[in-house]
């Protein structure tokens, strides 16, 4: 496995077992839960290892060629390798999601090397290079870079930086690709210089994306009541802060009626907001806050509405002052909020603006 595939599934090269791969994965957990160090990790599964074949050099089948070759399998070094392996990573993972949701008040982040002898002169150039948190070489360049690396990032607000003395952000480094040959599939990669091959990757970078794919799920088979509840409160949390200051993906705003999806054709009732009409918004509407993107839901539930075309409708919430338009695509698998926006303020305009979208009512 490579790179994001890391964030959905556990694997141990030469494993083949799935109940011995589980059993493993489990110590792992809770290695990481429970903060064990290296030693008990390495004593608590030793002796299973040993038990169960998997210690050694051994004599084992390839999969994918049917050649059979003595390999090594278990040992103290790669217990060890694994340990730090997942720690590492699961650490990075989990720094990242923390920035990702206070991305509104710290939206810069610092990479940081452990500047010895064992430092790689190229993490070492990278060191205290402060840039977005959405800056696409973070993508590739999020730390660890490779094996037995001990670097990180520091997240930093527009005060930290300051204090670093600096007005913004610096230019993103250079990012030069080596040919890497992938030896299990004979893929020719390009791997960025300085980069350990399978690593140039943002740990748990995929994880808000997954989530809220999953929360998407759900909420189509939830009780609507229980589904808008769940929209109202994630609409109210960081995660939508994150996803309103930096856009990235789709994101669940609200629930149309069963009625209004038939009549636009749908297939599902959730209303998702892409990142791209999100980024439209805010240059077109930006005169709304992140808060007021609760009213969605309310225009819908309340607002007067017009099906303005075969696939779409407007609802406006006149009471608040809204106006909220859906659109289905084509093959009707999704509804999205392609316009939200303040009802004019002037009396006189607003009357106007009124009469002309319920006109069709």
């Amino acid at each position: 496995m490579l790179h994001e595939e890391h964030d959905r599934a556990f694997t141990v090269a030469k494993m083949l077992d799935l109940d011995l791969l589980s059993d493993v994965k489990t110590v792992v957990d809770r290695a990481i839960g429970e903060g064990w160090t290296v030693r008990r990790f390495v004593d608590e599964l030793r002796p299973e290892l040993v038990r169960r074949g998997w210690w050694g050099r051994a004599k084992m089948t390839d999969p994918q060629t049917g050649e059979t070759r003595e390999v090594q399998l278990g040992s103290v070094r790669r217990l060890r390798t694994i340990y730090d392996t997942n720690l590492r990573t699961s650490y990075a993972a989990g720094h990242w999601a923390r920035i990702q949701d206070t991305l509104a008040t710290a939206p810069y982040v610092m990479y940081s090397a452990v500047l010895d002898a064992r430092t790689r002169p190229q993490h070492r150039a990278w060191n205290g290079t402060v840039l977005r948190a959405d800056d696409p070489w973070w993508k590739t360049h999020t730390p660890p870079n490779g094996w037995n690396c001990r670097c990180s990032v520091i997240q930093l607000s527009e005060r930290d930086l300051k204090r670093l003395g600096k007005d913004g952000p610096d230019q993103a480094p250079p990012s030069p690709t080596r040919e890497w040959t992938n030896p299990r599939t004979g893929e020719v990669l390009q791997v960025p210089v300085g980069v350990d091959p399978g690593w140039g990757y943002a740990p748990g970078a995929s994880r808000r994306a997954e989530a809220l794919a999953l929360a998407r799920d759900k909420l189509e088979g939830a009780d609507p009541a229980l589904a808008v509840g769940a929209i109202r409160s994630l609409i109210k949390s960081e995660m939508f802060r994150a996803f309103y200051d930096q856009p990235d993906g789709v994101f669940p705003v609200a629930l149309a009626s069963e009625t209004d999806a038939q009549r636009i054709g749908a297939q599902t009732r959730v209303v998702q907001l892409s990142a791209d009409t999100m980024r439209k918004q805010k240059d077109r509407h930006g005169e709304l806050t992140v808060d007021e993107y609760a009213f969605v839901q309310d225009a819908i539930e309340r607002g007067r509405s017009v099906q303005d075309a075969a696939l779409s409708i407007v609802y406006v919430l006149e009471e608040a002052g809204y106006v909220t338009v859906i659109k289905a695509t084509e093959s009707g698998k999704a509804i999205f909020l392609t316009s939200f926006r303040r009802l004019s303020a002037d009396a006189a305009k607003r009357n106007e603006e009124l009469r002309r979208l319920l006109g069709k009512v």
